[in-house]
């Protein structure tokens, strides 16, 4: 087996498969999440952690103690941006007023 790269249509956001052929591996995939998926709404553990400004070990330890949702696939974890952006959101400290 061949590692195929998948790229999103319009960013260089990529997906490391292990496939013969990239549709079915794309196939596969979708089929994981659940349906018809924009890929780049799903970011790598690098990518998640550059996205909230913190490294991947960091990220790691959050996603094992159940502090970030996250999917699987194979063994590789994947991230929502929709998820990512709402735990930054529903971390707000400090006074907020007009």
């Amino acid at each position: 087996m061949k590692n195929q790269t998948l790229r999103t249509s319009g960013d260089s956001s990529t997906i490391e498969v292990e496939s013969d052929n990239s549709a079915q591996a794309e196939k596969l995939f979708e089929n994981k999440i659940g349906g018809n998926a924009d890929f780049s709404e799903w970011l790598t553990t690098v990518q998640a952690a550059k996205y909230l400004e913190i490294s991947p070990a960091s990220l790691r330890n959050m996603t094992s103690s159940g502090q970030v949702p996250y999917y699987k696939f194979g063994r590789r974890n994947r991230y929502r941006v929709d998820d990512l952006r709402n735990l930054l959101l529903s971390q707000k400290r400090g006074f907020y007023g007009n």
